[in-house]
């Protein structure tokens, strides 16, 4: 990496890590207990251009890219909060998505309104009979005249209250095992909080986020032609494109989120004095602290390698999984090391680390499934037989 790159990765560390230094633990825990949008972090993430990191000049944007998107997640995540996860719907899905494969109209449209923190985005994807299996989604979209009439069913959708825009998967031709990434299309859906057509039921989830998780049912939804995004039918491989990116600003979210329990054991460690001496000086705390420290630092390095190869144009599908296997991992276990450093007040709120290992575990889940990491890794770069 050239000097001035890292000089300009450095800044935007030491930026962001300033701007989430105003939001305390106690700002985060309001919006989660009362499952209320952080408005004014929202706001100053948008006036301080790093919603529009990614996004190009002409449309408002720093025109950065993913690598620099990554820091700015990572350090949101490693100053608490919900700062990464916040991130990965509207600058990832909106912006990204529509910047790569929108038109000249829809750039022009969304992209300086994203940049500005006017509009947020949720994505209607995964469904309660394919789960994983993408391919095999059962919404379906068929066309009237100039628009698509939309009937299905979505599961485990976040953020649908906050959204302006849905990015919706839809089938719009039969699924075709000679090419089963054919017919899938994407669409750009307003409101979808309070759009005929659509019926929004809350699930009953355990994640400490300020957002809530949805099943949307659909049936007899009408969007224009329009309002897709890429092309009729070529949704899936559009997608895909997307998910890389997905995966890599999961993993940086990760990564901040592993980083910060070390940081919080750290302290605790240091503050913490039993038997007449801090709990920090005695190897059974300092070992697994240090073990989980460069494993995370190990780990950064692959994200940020995926991470620069998108920039790049270049294949980034191993390092993608890699990342986001191994940060999750390796964050869920410095978030579990951090409570049995804290020993009982582990488990308080006052203490943080764990609701860090809550939001840490699901990442091993989300946005896939770890398993799946490992099997396309197995597939793909070891040249194993397919195993699903």
């Amino acid at each position: 990496m050239s000097n001035a790159k890292t000089e300009v990765h450095d800044l935007i560390r030491d930026s962001v890590r300033d701007l989430a230094a105003d939001y305390d633990a106690d700002y985060w825990r309001e919006h989660i207990d009362e499952k209320r949008f952080p408005e004014s972090y929202w706001q100053d993430l948008a006036d301080n251009g790093w919603l529009g990191v990614a996004i190009d000049e002409e449309y408002g944007g720093e025109g950065m890219g993913m690598e620099e998107m990554a820091i700015v997640i990572e350090e949101l995540s490693r100053a608490g909060g919900q700062g990464g996860i916040i991130f990965i719907l509207t600058p990832v899905f909106g912006g990204i998505s529509i910047q790569r494969h929108g038109t000249l109209e829809q750039k022009q449209e969304y992209l300086p309104r994203i940049v500005n923190g006017d509009l947020r985005f949720c994505m209607g994807l995964t469904e309660p009979n394919a789960g994983t299996n993408t391919l095999a989604i059962d919404t379906t979209a068929r066309r009237d005249g100039d628009e698509f009439v939309i009937d299905g069913e979505k599961t485990f959708i976040s953020s649908v209250e906050n959204a302006d825009k849905m990015l919706l998967v839809a089938r719009t031709s039969p699924f075709d095992p000679e090419d089963p990434s054919h017919g899938g299309t994407l669409f750009l859906v307003s409101d979808p909080s309070s759009r005929d057509g659509i019926t929004l039921s809350k699930l009953d989830t355990a994640v400490p986020w300020f957002e809530h998780q949805y099943q949307v049912n659909i049936d007899g939804l009408r969007v224009h032609e329009d309002d897709i995004l890429g092309a009729e039918d070529q949704g899936f491989r559009l997608m895909f494109d997307t998910l890389n990116t997905e995966r890599i600003a999961g993993a940086a979210s990760a990564l901040g989120d592993g980083l910060r329990a070390v940081d919080l054991a750290v302290d605790y460690a240091n503050d913490r004095n039993v038997f007449g001496q801090p709990i920090g000086s005695h190897q059974a705390i300092q070992h697994p602290l240090a073990e989980s420290y460069a494993k995370l630092l190990a780990a950064r390095e692959i994200t940020y390698s995926a991470a620069s190869k998108w920039d790049d144009g270049q294949d980034c599908s191993m390092e993608t999984n890699a990342a986001k296997l191994l940060t999750s991992t390796f964050s869920t276990e410095a978030a579990s090391r951090a409570i049995q450093t804290h020993g009982g007040n582990g488990f308080t709120e006052e203490y943080e680390v764990f609701e860090l290992w809550q939001n840490a575990r699901v990442t091993e889940t989300v946005p896939v499934s770890n398993e799946m990491a490992k099997n396309y890794i197995a597939e793909h770069h070891l040249g194993l037989p397919r195993s699903y």
